[in-house]
């Protein structure tokens, strides 16, 4: 049962983040309510430390991608449209799974190691933009 639990944990998580994605409006390089209204910093290391954290844009790249602008998803993040098609691979995934009655997704050692290539990748690129952000910081 913990699988299943876990399953429809990330499911609902996923959902809700791309859902939140779509319902979202791009704003130059900000996100805005449908209403128009901007949403300004929502990175606290971003906020605190005046650099960007591995994850940063990764929402505005979400955002992008959910509204089909994929050349603005890579400029915010480049691994975000990679992250959002895992999303939506693993929300449909363990809707199937729940459906079918089959093994839960994370149960499964394929999907787990998918799903850490997929957070080392964003890692990587994360880590690796906070790097060159710093080091133009510094020049």
């Amino acid at each position: 049962m913990r699988g299943r639990a876990l399953d429809i944990a990330g499911a609902a998580l996923a959902i809700g983040q791309l859902a939140a994605s779509a319902w979202l409006v791009p704003a130059g390089d900000r996100i805005a309510l449908p209403g128009g209204a901007e949403l300004g910093e929502l990175c606290w290391f971003h906020a605190a430390f005046h650099i960007p954290c591995p994850l940063c844009g990764m929402m505005r790249s979400f955002t992008a991608l959910a509204h089909g602008d994929a050349g603005a998803a890579l400029r915010f993040h480049p691994a975000g449209p990679l992250l959002f098609a895992a999303m939506l691979v693993f929300a449909a995934g363990a809707v199937i799974a729940l459906v079918r009655r089959s093994p839960p997704m994370v149960d499964r050692r394929r999907f787990m190691r998918g799903f850490e290539a997929v957070v080392a990748i964003c890692l990587v690129v994360g880590l690796s933009r906070m790097m060159t952000m710093m080091t133009m910081m510094r020049s």
